[in-house]
């Protein structure tokens, strides 16, 4: 039997369905941005957060991406709207909200809302998929 424990946990693993990953990207074309690397299941699942204002950068995942850490406090997604909770990297307090409201009509679509940084100030941004 313990031969056979190898092949299931394989068998298992292989069974776990896999993630389908994209980007969001959301700025105000004046060097403030918003980068969210999401991977879509039944919920939003954010692997990693890069804000930009002017030369600063901030990221989830600085050995990867440089950049002062943070972290995604909590995040939420549906047809009509995300919201986003950044923190320090101590996950301490909030730092940083975005919110994005969206709306389609037939073949267009827009994404847009409101980014704030705790000392850098607040943005409106656009967070629509190039047509």
């Amino acid at each position: 039997m313990k031969r056979f424990l190898p092949l299931f946990a394989g068998l298992m693993a292989s069974a776990v369905p896999a993630m389908a990953t994209g980007e969001i990207s959301c700025g105000n074309g004046k060097g403030v941005g918003v980068d969210l690397l999401v991977g879509h299941v039944d919920v939003l699942s954010i692997s990693r957060v890069v804000v930009t204002v002017g030369e600063k950068v901030w990221s989830s995942t600085p050995e990867s991406w440089p950049g002062t850490p943070i972290a995604v406090g909590q995040a939420f997604e549906d047809d009509h709207q995300l919201m986003l909770d950044i923190t320090d990297d101590g996950v301490n307090e909030i730092i940083s909200r975005l919110r994005v409201f969206k709306a389609s009509e037939g073949d267009t679509s827009a994404a847009g809302g409101v980014f704030s940084l705790k000392g850098e100030g607040a943005f409106v941004v656009d967070c629509s998929e190039p047509q």
